[in-house]
């Protein structure tokens, strides 16, 4: 009856694991290692192997969903933050089963001691891989920051080129309207010069029609002296 409630007390704390992907945040509080008394290490060892692949077949799933979403490596980054959370359960509790497998195999005192820097050892180890995780992390939001600024320098431009071209088309008509008008304008002035010509022309020939009409004097005949009055 004990050893069922120690077994109860610790399939307890596995209950947070299959409830990481909802609660990635919520502090996991492992058993003690005096609650482990009777518990069977080899169906544990089992099932904590089953937990990690079933956390990476839900991994795998939450990417595969990712490449249905917008913003993709967002997505991603939230799986493997879930996916990181979940392995670092599984392997404190690993941590903890062999902690107690060892403390069963010599002195309990000797082994308290031992243990004690193992444990050290493996919760520097674990936060130093916590650590790295946390910095992979940050790089890739960095460059999911660096890829956003990106795509809005490129929107700008994109922005600006539909301005300038609007702008450059607005430009292109006026010139247009003001060259349909500068030829107009010369049009008028080149009727006008015409018509100055054509006036002109038809001067000179009404000038030259009137002297055709007028009796030349070298005709009429010379007056004589007789013939001049005294």
């Amino acid at each position: 009856m004990k050893k069922l409630l120690y077994l109860s007390i610790f399939c307890l704390c596995v209950s947070t694991t299959s409830h990481a992907w909802q609660a990635v945040n919520t502090p996991v509080v492992l058993p003690a290692e005096d609650i482990l008394q009777g518990v069977n290490i080899e169906e544990e060892r089992s099932r904590i192997k089953s937990a990690r692949e079933t956390a990476l077949e839900a991994y795998k799933k939450e990417v595969k969903n990712c490449y249905q979403q917008v913003v993709v490596s967002s997505c991603k980054m939230d799986a493997q933050q879930k996916k990181i959370e979940i392995d670092n359960d599984l392997r404190r509790q690993e941590v903890l089963l062999n902690n107690y497998q060892r403390q069963l195999r010599g002195d309990k005192a000797l082994q308290r001691l031992d243990e004690k820097q193992r444990v050290d050892k493996q919760i520097d180890a674990e936060e130093k891989r916590i650590e790295y995780h946390n910095s992979h992390l940050e790089k890739l939001q960095e460059n999911l920051d660096k890829n956003e600024k990106y795509l809005q320098q490129q929107e700008d431009i994109e922005a600006n080129r539909e301005k300038y071209e609007q702008r450059m088309q607005e430009i292109r008509e006026r010139q247009r309207k003001q060259q349909e008008k500068a030829a107009a304008i010369e049009k008028k002035r080149a009727d006008y010069q015409r018509k100055l010509d054509e006036a002109e022309k038809h001067r000179q020939q009404v000038e030259a029609d009137s002297a055709t009409r007028k009796p030349s004097t070298d005709a009429l005949p010379k007056p004589r002296p007789e013939d001049m009055p005294k």
